[in-house]
């Protein structure tokens, strides 16, 4: 039994190890959903990785083992997730790479921070010793505690904490993810290899530090490596979810067409026959512009010299009178003939239902909503203004959303940019004092435009 569990550094640095495995994976899936009784699941798979690790023979203290062992601890604490979190297992695997990177490179920090500082002592304890303590001495305790938290804050703050959701890793990103989980493997088992080596046979602080060093880019690279699958596989989804709300916007342009041109229709001819009722019954002028009134709320037809801006903005018109929303439009409809119909449609949809979600909920007095489309020169401005509640934060120049998951929203003003690309229009958002205004910018060239846009 002593012979599988020799009471030596390795053998308590192996519990240490699967603690800062088990957080460095934690940071990059804490916002994965989780499954029933999450708190409880989390407490048994912690406890079944320590009772693991301590379970786990060590018959010899060499290198290749060593890096085995790890190893398995990573694989362990992989299949545990399952059991916590409801996630591909693809995006899992994406995750804990993450985790397990940021593990080492805390510790190739640490070493390198201690053989550049000369203060590590190869033969005095440390991972590989056959003595019991695990570290030299003060210095180089001190020196692996902050190294650890050091590097822990720094990848959550500059990477972990900025996922918000990893989702539907695809098939070819998977080699890229085999590639990461071998590049930090040979990383490991070369750190290993020198170290033992080192601590058995020769040592030298230079090449050791230089090592280090190698293994610490190593373990950054593979981190900028994974983050940038993971920007492009949200960009992707992003792209996804916003070509579908087209096609449903395309479906619902096509159907507002035929509905208010009915609604249209019908308002003017009611009116015509109320006209005609009323002065073959000597209805009273009064009760005739009431009835009228009524009437007005559903004729809603506005005409800006642009048909299917006619048709978006009578929609959201009429909405706005229900709901008490006071809607001031001024537009030049006439300029918009370099954007297909689709496009214009989308474009001022997403505009107003952003405008009027931001006020439908305030007094009175603040439900205002104003839209401008004019020409200047040779540009098109479009602008819009309306009151909002709350605290608005812009990164990049796109709100945050406030919302629990933001997973899901957000898309209306992500697909407006993409309009706004695609004709290769400026896209600004201020806030200021509670109002929100929204400005874009167009260069009139319309053969172009019409070319570019096809």
């Amino acid at each position: 039994m002593e012979h599988i569990y020799p009471i030596s550094g390795l053998f308590f640095y192996r519990l240490l190890f699967m603690f800062w495995l088990l957080l460095g994976e934690a940071m990059f899936s804490f916002r994965f959903e989780r499954r029933n009784k999450f708190a409880l699941r989390v407490i048994l798979v912690v406890l079944a990785c320590f009772l693991f690790a301590l379970a786990f023979p060590i018959p010899t203290s060499n290198s290749f083992y060593s890096m085995f062992m790890f190893f398995m601890f990573f694989i362990f604490t992989y299949f545990g997730s399952f059991f916590v979190f409801k996630a591909d297992w693809r995006t899992l695997l994406f995750s804990l790479i993450l985790g397990y990177t940021t593990e080492h490179l805390a510790y190739e920090t640490y070493f390198g921070t201690i053989t550049f500082a000369n203060i590590y002592d190869p033969y005095g304890g440390g991972l590989y010793s056959s003595e019991l303590q695990l570290f030299t001495g003060i210095w180089d305790e001190l020196a692996y505690f902050l190294s650890f938290i050091i590097v822990y804050w720094l990848v959550f703050v500059l990477f972990a904490y900025k996922i918000k959701g990893i989702q539907g890793i695809k098939e070819n990103n998977l080699t890229v993810l085999v590639i990461s989980l071998v590049v930090i493997v040979v990383n490991i088992v070369f750190n290993s290899l020198s170290q033992y080596f080192a601590s058995n046979y020769y040592y030298n602080n230079i090449y050791m530090g230089i090592i280090a060093a190698f293994n610490i880019m190593a373990c950054i690279l593979v981190i900028l490596f994974l983050f940038e699958v993971y920007y492009k596989n949200t960009l992707r989804k992003e792209n996804e979810i916003i070509k579908e709300l087209r096609k449903e916007e395309k479906a619902q342009y096509e159907l507002s067409k035929e509905t208010i041109d009915l609604i249209n229709i019908k308002c003017h001819d009611m009116k015509h026959q109320i006209i005609e009722i009323a002065k073959s019954q000597n209805i009273n002028e009064e009760t005739i512009e009431n009835i009228s009134s009524l009437i007005n709320i559903y004729d809603s037809s506005i005409a800006t010299a642009n048909k299917t801006l006619n048709i978006i903005l009578s929609q959201k018109s009429l909405f706005c009178s229900q709901n008490g929303i006071k809607f001031s439009c001024v537009a030049d409809g006439e300029k918009l003939g370099f954007m297909n119909d689709e496009d214009i449609y989308s474009l001022f949809g997403n505009i107003l239902d952003n405008a009027i979600e931001a006020v439908n909920n305030l007094p009175d007095d603040r439900k205002i909503i104003s839209l401008n489309v004019k020409c200047v020169g040779n540009m098109l401005s479009i602008s819009t203004y309306n009151f909002y509640d709350g605290k608005i934060i812009l990164d990049n120049g796109m709100p945050v959303s406030s919302k629990k998951d933001s997973r899901y929203h957000g898309f209306g003003l992500k697909s407006i940019k993409m309009i706004c690309d695609k004709y290769h229009g400026t896209f600004q958002i201020h806030t200021d004092n509670d109002m929100f205004s929204l400005s874009i910018l167009f260069i009139l060239d319309n053969e172009l435009r019409k070319e570019e846009s096809k």
